[in-house]
């Protein structure tokens, strides 16, 4: 009788092919490739950076758990560019893998999150503070809340119970952070604005006349009848998509706003999209705050 076949869709171990009648020989054929030390994928499973915080599970002791942004990816959080797995562990001399860095932790709360052991939410969240800027650790907030990982009050709670490194920028994140968003992008959009000293936005709400509803926006200032959209999608959208936004946005007019469209071309000059943005609040009010271009805005936006 044949062994039943290697899984095709994550990575495994040598010792859990052997539990299945694989031998070594058998897996280090050319059906398969080695991620780590006797961590094993298919050939043509496409080693993306879960998949590697995968295997850098299988591969180190059983007490470690996936944290920093490896561990938000695994709980459906993908923030910063790194691609090396982070684990952490409460061993004092945690063992080295290369290609893994390991973090020796005195706080090690964990879970199961289908299958893989990982550090609770605000604490990766916590321990990312030290991996990522700021912009893409309210972007992890932010996504956080809108897949209920985590509550504004539980996480308020956590980070000021909490003294390990990094927990100062996860505190800032935490204020800065909104329920309500609803993509990375109308994050990056609101934080460029209001770290340049622009009043708090208004997330994903829903406005219209005595009709009912009429729009729901992804970023206002009610109070001036002021919406700013992110438009990522110019290029995705059917032609009764695009109509349907055309009467949206002039049924909104009618009740008195205002639209501020930014597109994924425009990001690549920020400053100028905050001028625009005062310039509309000038207009609106008969005055605006002056933007804040400083050292800090500068290193997370140009």
């Amino acid at each position: 009788m044949l062994p039943p076949p290697l899984p095709t869709d994550r990575p495994f171990t040598l010792e859990y092919a052997h539990r299945h009648g694989h031998s070594r020989r058998a897996v280090q054929g050319r059906r398969f490739q080695i991620i780590f030390p006797l961590v094993y994928a298919a050939a043509d499973l496409e080693i993306t950076p879960r998949v590697l915080v995968q295997a850098a599970l299988l591969a180190a002791p059983a007490g470690c758990a996936a944290s920093h942004h490896s561990g938000l990816l695994l709980h459906g959080v993908a923030v910063g560019a790194e691609l090396t797995p982070h684990l952490s562990t409460l061993d004092s001399e945690p063992i080295r893998i290369r290609g893994v860095t390991m973090h020796r932790l005195a706080l090690m709360s964990a879970r199961s999150v289908n299958g893989w052991r990982v550090l609770s939410p605000e604490l990766c969240l916590s321990t990312a503070a030290t991996q990522v800027n700021l912009v893409d650790l309210v972007i992890a907030a932010d996504a956080m809340y809108a897949q209920r990982l985590v509550t504004p009050g539980r996480l308020d709670h956590f980070l000021h119970h909490h003294h390990g490194a990094g927990v100062r920028k996860a505190r800032r994140a935490m204020h800065l952070a909104r329920r309500g968003s609803e993509s990375p992008r109308e994050t990056y959009v609101r934080v460029m604005l209001e770290l340049a000293g622009l009043p708090p936005l208004e997330c994903n709400r829903s406005f219209g006349d005595d009709g009912g509803p009429v729009a729901r926006l992804d970023l206002s200032w009610s109070r001036w009848k002021i919406a700013i959209e992110y438009d990522g999608r110019q290029h995705g959208l059917s032609l009764a998509q695009r109509e349907r936004d055309v009467q949206r946005r002039e049924r909104m007019e009618r009740l008195g706003w205002v639209f501020i469209v930014v597109t994924a071309a425009q990001l690549a000059r920020p400053r100028k999209i905050v001028l625009r943005v005062c310039e509309v609040l000038a207009a609106r009010q008969g005055w605006a705050p002056l933007p804040r271009f400083d050292v800090e805005w500068c290193a997370l936006f140009e």
